[in-house]
């Protein structure tokens, strides 16, 4: 198998791409979007004020002011504070006085004392506003500067960007997991459909009840399943057809032998026949009747297989047509009166006085009605009994043959192997009836039921 085509390393990939590429991913959208708010906002192109440069700025004008009277001093201050509008601003001279504070500020006092001056540093320091005090010039006696900045104006730009910023980053990231939860559906999904496909045409049987092949595009494990299950399809087609060829070989050997045994069978049945016109003695009699029995026996028995053989192939003409049941069972249990006498065995007759119509081929039905005769006279004999009883229900009737004697279950020397049964069954089934056999101690039942066509 190629490895590269293998489910596991597609879905490797996947996992390499909610690994790696969806982080990134991650990344170079937050700074697309980043960027496009800055530019939407004008923070991009602005000049960053963070509190180094406010620092550094506010202490080199101080050092300019250098020997500079009140006035300049304070005319410094009114340019600065057009240049920072959004930064408060005063200084204190010599002599410890608050001197033009932008805005207006009452909490500020007229004489600054040493403990108040470290007591604002300790104030100021860490805490909103940003505050930075400046001594004017190199001599520290000229007094100080003080700017005060709000703590948001010294933010970074990135954090100015307005909330929906977040919001959006969040649905991004949303998508992306979305994203992958539906590559990963879809990997799955696609697996589960190719599974069932398997599934139906395993289910999916041709006329010789074998699955039919899948369509196989793919060589990863499931394409490998597909090409087996072809595999496996093609192999029973040609087991299949080694058994029909071997079933039509021994159905041609049996009808064969059929035909070929049935010419000696006549010869030595005419022999018989002349000998039993010959004065003989009272055991070669009897010995005669033995072998014209089991003559008999053989001769049923090699019709009955070449009738078997020939249904089998589809070779037995079947003519359908209706059949008065009633005139149908009277002329063939007349046919047969003569053999239950011989075998010492009482008739009883039940059938309705009104016909009963059934739709079937009537030599199909004497040959059921003859496999079943001859095998009671085989098998129940010694009941001495055999009845015919023809019922009709609603919407169906029922033939009824049954005797009283032992039962399958017990062995008898003349019994067959089921062929005259097998060709009894074979014929209902064709001629869509049902049957059924209910066998004791004391008798069988064989019932054969016909429903009503609408």
């Amino acid at each position: 198998m190629n490895i590269k085509q293998s489910l596991i390393m597609k879905y490797i990939l996947i996992m390499i791409v909610a690994v790696l590429i969806i982080p990134v991913s991650f990344f170079g959208r937050a700074w697309l979007i980043t960027v496009s708010i800055m530019r939407i906002q004008g923070l991009l192109n602005e000049e960053y004020k963070g509190k180094s440069y406010y620092e550094q700025m506010w202490n080199e004008e101080a050092q300019k002011l250098e020997g500079a009277n009140e006035e300049t001093i304070n005319k410094k201050l009114k340019l600065l504070k057009k240049k920072y509008p959004e930064a408060s601003m005063f200084w204190v001279n010599a002599a410890g006085q608050t001197k033009l504070p932008f805005p207006y500020n009452e909490s500020l006092p007229k004489k600054w004392s040493s403990s108040y001056t470290a007591e604002f540093i300790k104030s100021r320091y860490g805490n909103d506003p940003y505050t930075v005090l400046a001594f004017i010039g190199a001599d520290k006696k000229q007094g100080f500067m003080v700017i005060e900045v709000p703590e948001k104006a010294v933010e970074l730009p990135i954090q100015k960007l307005d909330p929906a910023y977040y919001n959006i980053y969040l649905g991004f990231v949303f998508i992306i997991v979305l994203s992958f939860i539906v590559l990963s559906l879809f990997f799955f999904v696609q697996i589960r459909k190719r599974l069932r496909a398997l599934q139906a045409a395993m289910n999916n049987k041709d006329e010789q009840g074998i699955p039919l092949p899948v369509v196989s595009g793919s060589t990863d494990e499931i394409g490998q399943l597909e090409q087996s299950f072809n595999q496996m399809v093609k192999q029973l087609h040609e087991s299949r057809n080694r058994e029909q060829q071997e079933e039509q070989l021994r159905q041609d050997l049996i009808m064969s032998l059929s035909h070929d045994l049935r010419t000696p069978l006549t010869t030595v049945r005419t022999h018989i026949y002349q000998l039993k016109n010959e004065e003989v003695t009272l055991n070669v009699q009897q010995a005669l009747e033995v072998i014209d029995t089991k003559v008999e026996f053989v001769s049923s028995l090699i019709d009955n297989l070449f009738s078997y053989t020939l249904l089998l192939n589809g070779k037995y003409p079947y003519r359908e047509e209706e059949i008065d049941m009633v005139r149908f069972l009277r002329k063939s249990i007349a046919q047969w009166y003569p053999l239950f006498e011989e075998a010492n065995m009482e008739v009883g007759i039940q059938l309705s006085s009104q016909s009963i119509y059934w739709y079937g081929d009537v030599q199909w039905l004497e040959r059921i009605i003859d496999n079943l005769c001859q095998n009671v006279i085989r098998h129940a004999k010694e009941g001495r009994f055999i009845g015919f009883r023809l019922v009709q229900n609603n919407g169906s009737s029922s033939l009824i043959i049954f005797d009283k004697g032992s039962g399958f279950k017990k062995n008898s020397e003349t019994k067959q192997n089921g062929v005259g049964l097998a060709i009894v069954d074979a014929m209902i089934k064709e001629m869509e009836l049902t049957w059924s056999i209910h066998s004791t101690k004391n008798g069988t039942d064989i019932q054969i039921t016909y429903e009503a066509r609408v």
